[in-house]
This record gives C-alpha cells, sequence and structure tokens, in this order.
C-alpha cells in the first residue's frame, strides 16, 4: 500500500471564521501536518490555488460570497482535481445535506462544533483516500510504462 507522509501533504482550511481556521489548523497539526493555509472565502482559494496544488482541502458548506460547496462542485468537475481530497466541514447537518456533497464529490463530511475525536477519525479515512488514489495513480503509471 502506499504510505503517505503527512508533513509533506499541503492542506488549505476555507472558513469565514478565523476560529474554526484555527481550531483545525490546531487539529492538522497534532496530526503531524506541518503545510497548512488558511482562507477565509472562495476568492481567497482561488488566488492560493495559482500558487499551490493542495492535498487536501476544507471547506465550511456557507461562506460570504461563493459557497464552500459551490467550490468543491466546480473543482470535481476539474479533472486536475481527482487526486485532492476536498472535505466539508459545516453546521449543516442534515442528513440530505450530507448526501448531496457525498453525491457532489466531498470525500468526506464533518459536522460542527468539530470534537477532536471526529476529526481525527474523519482525518484517517482522508488520508486512506488519498494513499489510495496516489496508489491507483502510481499502477496506471506504471502500466502505462510511464
Amino acid at each position: 500500500m502506499f504510505e503517505l507522509d503527512v508533513e509533506k501533504l499541503r492542506v488549505l482550511v476555507v472558513d469565514d471564521h478565523m476560529v474554526i481556521r484555527r481550531l483545525i489548523e490546531n487539529f492538522l497539526r497534532e496530526n503531524g501536518f506541518e503545510h497548512i493555509d488558511l482562507a477565509a472565502n472562495c476568492d481567497e482559494v482561488a488566488q492560493k490555488l495559482e500558487f499551490h496544488k493542495y492535498d487536501i482541502i476544507f471547506f465550511d458548506w456557507n461562506l460570504p460570497g461563493k459557497s464552500g460547496y459551490a467550490q468543491m462542485q466546480e473543482m470535481r468537475e476539474n479533472r486536475a482535481y481527482d487526486g485532492t481530497a476536498l472535505v466539508i466541514v459545516t453546521a449543516e447537518s442534515e442528513e440530505r445535506h450530507v448526501i448531496e456533497a457525498l453525491k457532489a464529490g466531498a470525500t468526506a463530511y464533518i459536522v460542527k462544533p468539530v470534537a477532536q475525536e471526529t476529526f481525527n477519525k474523519n482525518l484517517q479515512k482522508v488520508v486512506g483516500w488519498l494513499a489510495r488514489m496516489r496508489q491507483m495513480e502510481a499502477d496506471r503509471r506504471q502500466g502505462a510504462g510511464v
């Protein structure tokens, strides 16, 4: 199985509340992540995507301007983000929202308020998903003789 070094993964946390951005950043650092960027809205996301390729992006569903959900949908329609884990972190706890997000391509769905134990369990699943995606890509390249 493909092993990932979380210290090398680049993460973007998108939430309009600084307290939530910092909370998620702290949870990530406690799990060994070092390359963490923060954004308050989708305009900032667009700017950051010009300069960095992220392995994981955490989106709040409700953001000022374009929603995190809409941004996630757009990214899932772009093949360049096939290997990027897109995670919704939101107060939207209704089952229909969870189903809608997962159908639209969310890798995981975390409901606020975010408890560290719940976050860590979801993070493990997301990192596992990334490892599987990287393994599939490596297998594809090997099979293609690249």
